[in-house]
């Protein structure tokens, strides 16, 4: 059962007002006045001051209102509609700011083109996904103005409400909502902000996704239902969060020498190094972590009756790596001696980190197909990069942590389900014999999963990854062969037509690996 969050646990970890029972019945909003300026000083204040001036979480200080006085004016307040019950015919209660903060969320920027209308029209008759999208609208303000304040009341109501109905779904042992509870899990993972908070959610997605298994459901990825396909995809999306959250908590850490690991560091002390990076460094690639969050409901929404899921077109994905990896090349050719810095810096700095999140989120996106539908693909064979996108998002992650170093491995466990579920997809794709193959697409695939299999061979013999790693050697011999390439000089030409970086500064030895696998006899 999930354990309900004290007020320290929201998005801006300060102490802050309960949500008051009685304010709740009586439809009134939990709020402190605001610290009046005169308009003078507001307006040379927001003269010279941006909204990402300031931090996504606010750590508490003696300092509250000078910290107002900074902030950029919001949005005006749209407090009539929390008292207007015509309105008020939601798929939920609406309390407090909820209509404020919603309204926020969908007048928010959003410059990518999505297929279809703005899914917030239609989410507002399911109770689930209209929670899920007000949290989602919470972390997505705290980001653009530096802290929850404002909402916070609001954010923990529904957070509260969300993890009850978790809780009472779970306790029906109702098989059916397993997707269901996986995806407001996953919600929540995302709307932490906290690393052992976010882990505890998706080791609770894990272990559904087990018990699953253990019922003979989702065995055979060829049989798999939509159901279970969206389950995996839930677990993929919070893995590739989790990851990027380690991944710069450790990488601020490690530059700014706090201490000798995350684990050396209380929590409150992670926040508070968290908060000092947004302020300062983080600031620049802000415009993209929320356009990032405004095409969260996207993936978090209910799929309409009848819809289908399939293959992603992935072309959105590779095409940010490939400019991640020419930054890094630069990188490389003329600063061998700052590889770990000029890597966190280019990767979460400029962008790359909130980018190829949206084009997950596109990709899934555009694989929902209606029917007998199917989505586009493109014409041209070497130009068509389509694959399971649970497979993609997972090689993008191997590919950025153990070629590139810009990502750190998490949990041994979370791992091993994302190399399996990996290798199911790859398995499903080489005996698909119906969509059009880019070979060469495959070939990065097959070696990005082998280099994956290995990141805890040397701690632990593990059954699992060993299945996996004979797999990918034997799968990646025989494209070898249907590629007429043996040598490694040969399979680096066609890796850098996908994406590849120009020198050999991978965490691993690619070429020890390739050797064994296609230079040497492997059994199959």
């Amino acid at each position: 059962m999930l354990k309900l969050p004290q007020p320290s646990q929201t998005l801006r970890r300060t102490a802050a007002p309960m949500v008051h029972s009685s304010c709740v019945k009586g439809d009134r909003v939990c709020v402190y006045a605001p610290v009046k300026i005169p308009l003078r000083e507001r307006r040379a204040q927001q003269k010279d001051v941006q909204p990402w001036d300031q931090t996504p979480w606010e750590v508490a200080s003696a300092s509250r209102e000078m910290a107002s006085a900074n902030r950029v004016t919001i949005p005006l307040r749209l407090s009539f509609l929390n008292r207007d019950t015509g309105f008020n015919k939601l798929g939920v209660a609406m309390p407090l700011r909820s209509h404020e903060l919603f309204q926020y969320f969908f007048e928010s920027d959003n410059d990518y083109k999505m297929p279809g209308p703005d899914c917030l029209t239609s989410l507002i008759d399911d109770p689930g996904a209209l929670r899920s999208a007000i949290l989602l609208a919470g972390m997505h303000f705290s980001f653009q103005y530096g802290d929850l304040a404002l909402f916070e009341s609001t954010f923990l109501f529904h957070k509260l409400e969300v993890m009850q109905m978790i809780n009472q779904w779970i306790a029906s042992r109702d098989s059916k909502l397993r997707a269901e509870i996986i995806r407001h899990m996953a919600t929540l993972a995302f709307t932490e902000g906290e690393l052992l908070a976010a882990e505890t959610h998706i080791s609770g997605i894990l272990a559904l996704i087990d018990t699953g298994r253990d019922n003979g459901c989702g065995q055979d990825p060829n049989i798999r239902s939509t159901d279970q396909e969206l389950a995996n995809r839930y677990f993929v999306m919070s893995y590739s969060y989790l990851c990027g959250l380690k991944s710069l908590l450790g990488g601020i850490n490690r530059i700014e020498g706090y201490a000798s690991s995350l684990d050396a560091l209380s929590g409150p002390r992670i926040v508070e190094m968290s908060n000092v990076w947004h302020r300062g460094e983080g600031g620049e690639s802000l415009a993209l972590k929320l356009q990032a969050i405004r095409l969260f409901p996207y993936f978090f929404s209910p799929l309409p009756h009848g819809a289908r899921l399939g293959n992603a077109d992935v072309y959105g994905i590779i095409e940010t790596l490939r400019e991640f990896t020419t930054g890094l090349d630069d990188v490389y050719a003329n600063q061998r001696d700052v590889h770990s810095e000029q890597t966190f810096h280019g990767f979460w700095r400029r962008g790359p980190a909130s980018k190829i999140l949206g084009d997950y989120v596109m990709a899934h996106a555009r694989s929902i197909s209606m029917g007998k539908e199917k989505p586009k693909e493109p014409k041209t064979q070497r130009t068509s990069f389509t694959s399971p996108w649970c497979g993609m998002v997972i090689a993008s992650i191997f590919y950025m942590q153990r070629v590139l170093g810009a990502l750190e491995p998490i949990q041994r466990r979370i791992h091993r389900y994302a190399i399996t579920l990996f290798q199911q997809d790859m398995a499903m794709t080489l005996s698909d014999e119906n969509t059009t193959r880019n070979d060469g697409f495959i070939l990065w695939q097959l070696l990005v999963g082998l280099i994956g299999s290995q990141t805890y061979q040397k701690e632990e013999k593990d059954r699992r990854l060993l299945v996996a790693t004979q797999f990918f050697q034997i799968a990646l011999r025989k494209q070898a062969s249907v590629l007429g390439i043996s040598s490694w000089s040969e399979a680096r030409i066609r890796l850098k037509e996908v994406v590849w970086p120009a020198g050999d500064n991978s965490c691993v030895n690619v070429k020890d690996l390739w050797d064994e696998a296609v230079c040497r006899p492997v059994a199959s």
